[in-house]
């Protein structure tokens, strides 16, 4: 992997990036383990997967009660009523797609098959599961669903 260079602002130098810290025992570096040569153990990631759905389902029903909590509309009231009402139904839409994202992926580590790209078939980046707990596709694959999905959008 190429290092990049940085030029700093106020006298165009080019300096060197600083060097990569070791670990204690191995002495592999931390970008090295992060490499998926050490993957997150399954049981930690189905607990994550869980901890990421309980959230979903508590905001889901936040929303749903704020649905059923809404006011009497009056004269000039009455467009901030709908735009807000309309505000929240979008949300609860990406929470209920979110918890089919989480269910599928917990019944991917059930099956196990979590960690690995649906579309090509290869491991996922650790570091992408950590942010992302419920993908099921690789980063080179999302890019590409996301360009076809504009695609046929235009």
């Amino acid at each position: 992997m190429a290092t990049a260079r940085k030029v700093t602002k106020t006298t165009n130098k080019v300096t060197k990036p600083a060097p990569k810290k070791r670990a204690a025992r191995g002495g592999k570096t931390a970008a090295a383990k992060s490499n998926g040569k050490t993957a997150k153990p399954l049981a930690d990631s189905r607990e994550q997967l869980q901890k990421e759905r309980a959230q979903a389902e508590s905001e889901l029903a936040s929303l749903r009660a704020e649905l059923l909590e809404a006011p009497d509309m009056t004269g000039d009231e009455v467009d901030l009523n709908v735009y807000e009402r309309e505000k929240t139904l979008g949300l609860v839409t990406a929470y209920e797609r979110r918890l089919e994202e989480i269910d599928a992926a917990l019944h991917a580590a059930a099956q196990g098959t979590y960690g690995t790209c649906e579309r090509c078939g290869t491991p996922i980046d650790p570091e992408r599961l950590q942010i992302f707990p419920e993908t099921r596709l690789c980063v080179n694959c999302k890019a590409a669903v996301e360009k076809e999905a504009r695609r046929l959008r235009i």
